[in-house]
């Protein structure tokens, strides 16, 4: 008997210690897989700063959540990723560089040529004249107008305190206070005060101004993704986005016409 629970102890022992020895393993290659993909990360994050000319000083955060990580690319996705980008955005006249702050929130991203994620939040950081510079670039190739790149809307402030964006239209002859909100995942823009020349404009006019001001905005920065929320900060909007089964190659398209409007602006005409 003593020698049948003595053999029956170092067989248990020995299998405790293979599993011990699988759970390091497994640790380890976790530990190295989260390690790896997050450093390819924020080479690359680097590595398009550098093209664009810019130096970083804050580095970007990266988690994989609680999920295996290493089981879930062996499926062929990651299931988590969270992610904090700094701002790279320098602005040079009308010519912009870089890209805004952002926190993006992905599920179920496939690993392929075209990856896919099944659903993402971001939320973006849009400064002031960051929001002017891609405004005056709209109406522009909208009216194929370039001259009026600088005349229609010629200023933006963003009023953290009332929760508005003050544009000011040709130089100041008008000026119109708008209040974004987001509805079924579109923009809205609400008009609380209008003037021109001082005066304070017809409610059909204003409602005019802010439905297309509120379709640009939506156009330049949110693409097909709903909208979830809009915050206004002094200096700055804060817009967080929502999307299921997210192409990044058909996203990176819409939003790059836009970053390519801005960074080569069209000749004057």
């Amino acid at each position: 008997m003593a020698k049948t629970k003595s053999a029956g102890a170092t067989a248990w022992k020995i299998i405790v210690g293979v599993l011990v020895a699988v759970l390091i393993i497994v640790l380890l290659a976790e530990f190295g897989m989260r390690w790896f993909t997050a450093k390819q990360m924020k080479d690359q994050f680097h590595a398009a700063a550098e093209e664009d000319g810019i130096e970083v000083s804050e580095e970007p955060t990266i988690s994989f959540g609680s999920s295996p990580l290493i089981f879930g690319v062996l499926k062929g996705e990651v299931s988590q990723l969270e992610m904090h980008t700094p701002s790279t955005l320098q602005i040079n006249g009308n010519v912009i560089t870089g890209q805004p702050e952002a926190t993006i929130d992905m599920e179920g991203m496939t690993l392929s040529d075209d990856p896919v994620a099944r659903h993402m939040v971001a939320t973006t950081l849009i400064p002031e004249d960051y929001l002017l510079i891609t405004f005056q670039e709209a109406i522009a190739d909208q009216s194929g107008v370039d001259m009026l790149r600088d005349v229609v809307v010629t200023d933006i402030t963003a009023n953290g305190e009332q929760g508005v964006l003050d544009f000011q239209l040709g130089g100041g002859l008008a000026t119109i206070s708008l209040q974004p909100t987001a509805v079924d995942g579109q923009l809205h823009l609400e008009a609380t005060e209008s003037t021109l020349f001082g005066i304070s404009l017809p409610e059909e006019a204003t409602q005019s101004i802010s439905e297309g001001l509120s379709k640009g905005m939506q156009e330049q920065f949110t693409g097909d993704l709903a909208i979830e929320d809009v915050t206004i900060e002094d200096g700055a909007v804060s817009i967080r986005v929502a999307g299921d089964n997210v192409n990044f190659q058909e996203m990176s398209q819409q939003m790059s016409q836009t970053s390519e409007a801005v960074e080569d602006p069209a000749p004057a005409s």
